[in-house]
């Protein structure tokens, strides 16, 4: 899991500089150099995406997502669990939702070669993401689960301290 979280990482950073840069440039070609770039526009979006479905998983692995902490708090140490099962439960879900719509969407857009308006770039590659994103998500839910379910005891029991944070 850390070497998945070591490429996460790597790969969001080249893909959000990429699409920077890819940016930058437009700019300066359209404002500088009188030349639009049209092209540009698609490939920054597509990167900024990418690196933000990407980043889904980090922020889950990193406990970054967006909490309602005012109620969780006041939750008893009971409720607590039932409230982590039942996010892990719908994370899951949605996980696989994902992947399998994004299977679709890629499915559709390769039979139909639909292209990009500009670059004419095959859209199918863009739509790659919605399944490599939901696996990543479904890939940090299954690790959260797991850490649910096992207690830190049979980890340290096993010596395993490769699923401690």
């Amino acid at each position: 899991m850390k070497l998945l979280g070591k490429i996460e990482n790597v790969i969001s950073i080249i893909l959000f500089l990429a699409g920077i840069t890819i940016s930058l440039y437009a700019v300066f070609m359209r404002y500088v150099m009188n030349s639009s770039q049209s092209w540009a526009t698609e490939f920054f979006t597509m990167m900024l995406v990418w690196a933000i479905f990407i980043g889904f998983s980090t922020a889950l692995r990193d406990d970054k997502h967006i909490t309602i902490d005012i109620l969780y708090d006041r939750f008893n140490p009971a409720m607590k669990k039932i409230s982590e099962f039942i996010t892990l439960i719908i994370g899951i879900a949605f996980s696989i939702f994902f992947i399998w719509t994004g299977i679709e969407m890629v499915i559709t857009a390769y039979q139909q070669e639909i292209t990009t308006l500009d670059a004419e770039f095959p859209i199918w590659i863009n739509y790659l993401i919605m399944p490599i994103g939901g696996t990543l998500l479904f890939t940090r839910f299954v690790e959260k689960a797991f850490r649910f379910f096992v207690k830190k005891e049979d980890i340290h029991k096993e010596g395993n301290t490769e699923w401690q944070q």
